[in-house]
């Protein structure tokens, strides 16, 4: 009877997320059902309803291309669908979001973290910023923390703070909970000082002190411990269990994960994006080394602009000095295996006396790094040598007019000033009519 009321209650006051729909998504990330009265949850959900017919709605057409690949490779995983909601929190599914602790990609990966789950970060990749790929590797990174920690929302907050972090959370609400039960014998049980003094020589030492806390963590890991007990604020204390950003994250990907799933949001979302069996519209293609996009674009009839965006992590317009892939349309892939004549944007450089790989570097808008990776070279040249110079900009010609000026042309190309005097080999600032000039259009 009392948990009837219990339940008759929480209807009249958070009738909106009281739902068969969203006590589901609680029990599928291991929280207490109890949890959806929690009032900073309603309070995110509320505004997120608000925003959903304008904001969230663009999210979903931004992503167009990400949502369909992103949520079959978490339904062939078998782990909790709302974890497409971790996606939306670290980037807003923009592939190419950075953040300002060098975090990169769709799933928001550290280079470390990334490179553990076998993403390739180097001079000519960045796998965090392939959708396919960084998605298998957040999976897999999450599947992960759940076998470590065994609670998904303990997973998910891992993801964000890290697990030592969690860790920590865990040990000391735990501690505090069984100070609770002993009541007023808490300050003198040697058991629970001993237990502080581990919590706090890890909060002093950082990872020095993990392996004693790992223990504890281990040893307590049969006692209950709610969401709930683990977001408490506790006042006066600098150090929460949880910092903010991560007892606001957990909360987003909840509210977030409701919205999605409420009828009145798949009502207004047409495509229903989240629930569709839509397939993946790009193909991956493994071709030679050094393949420009520039060729590529122009052999499908593809635009450029459109091809880079399925390629960011490419880090050039062309791909390595060894074997590697792109992403190509679908409908387009038996026309590239037909006609895919392997072409790269490069240019035959013979040298001349008092050349250096610095300033050829420089007058081709290049790096000293690629010509040496591309061409098998150390740091020494001799005249007559020929290098292959990888390029990165498609160099259109222009021949001066009367009133003309670098900085009106360079204006006019939307390019740097002082690029275009490199490219050119331009001493000074004069140019005369008549004269072609090599223009680099960029497609970084």
């Amino acid at each position: 009877m009392k948990k009837f009321l219990i339940i008759i209650i929480a209807v009249f006051l958070y009738g909106d997320l009281y739902t068969n729909k969203n006590i589901q998504i609680l029990n599928s990330l291991d929280i207490e059902n109890s949890f959806i009265n929690n009032k900073k949850l309603n309070y995110l959900y509320k505004i997120y309803s608000k925003r959903k017919k304008n904001y969230f709605l663009n999210l979903l057409e931004n992503g167009y291309d990400y949502l369909p690949l992103i949520r079959n490779q978490i339904t062939s995983s078998k782990i909790p669908k709302e974890l497409i909601s971790v996606a939306f929190a670290e980037s807003y599914l923009n592939i190419d979001a950075k953040s300002n602790k060098r975090a990169i990609g769709l799933w928001q990966f550290m280079p470390v973290t990334a490179r553990r789950f076998g993403l390739k970060i180097n001079e000519y990749v960045d796998e965090r910023k392939d959708a396919v790929k960084s998605t298998k590797a957040a999976i897999e990174y999450l599947k992960n923390l759940h076998k470590f920690f065994g609670k998904w929302y303990l997973a998910i907050m891992a993801y964000n703070a890290g697990e030592a972090r969690i860790v920590e959370a865990v040990v000391r609400a735990k501690v505090d909970k069984l100070c609770k039960k002993l009541g007023k014998k808490c300050k003198r049980d040697k058991t629970i000082k001993k237990y502080r003094k581990i919590i706090k020589n890890y909060q002093r030492h950082g990872r020095y002190a993990y392996t004693p806390l790992h223990k504890l963590y281990l040893k307590l890991k049969k006692e209950p411990l709610s969401l709930g007990e683990v977001l408490k604020y506790q006042r006066g204390l600098k150090r929460q269990y949880l910092p903010k950003e991560t007892r606001k994250y957990i909360l987003k990907i909840l509210a977030m994960s409701f919205l999605f799933n409420s009828d009145e949001f798949i009502k207004y979302s047409n495509s229903y994006l989240l629930n569709s069996g839509v397939t993946a519209s790009w193909e991956k293609v493994e071709v030679p080394p050094g393949t420009s996009l520039i060729y590529v674009s122009r052999l499908l009839h593809v635009s450029l602009k459109n091809l880079r965006e399925h390629n960011y992590h490419l880090n050039y317009i062309f791909t390595p000095p060894y074997k590697y892939y792109i992403y190509i349309p679908y409908e387009k892939l038996a026309y590239f295996k037909l006609h895919f004549n392997p072409k790269k944007h490069f240019f035959v450089y013979k040298i001349k006396k008092g050349d250096t790989l610095n300033k050829i570097a420089k007058r081709f808008d290049t790096k000293i790094r690629l010509i040496r990776d591309f061409n098998k070279i150390g740091k020494f040249l001799h005249i007559g040598q020929r290098l292959v110079i990888p390029l990165n900009s498609v160099f259109v010609s222009y021949k001066v007019k009367k009133g003309d000026s670098l900085r009106k042309i360079a204006r006019k190309y939307g390019v740097s000033f002082n690029k275009i005097k490199k490219i050119n080999n331009l001493k000074s600032s004069l140019i005369r009519i008549g004269e072609v000039l090599k223009i680099p259009q960029e497609f970084k």
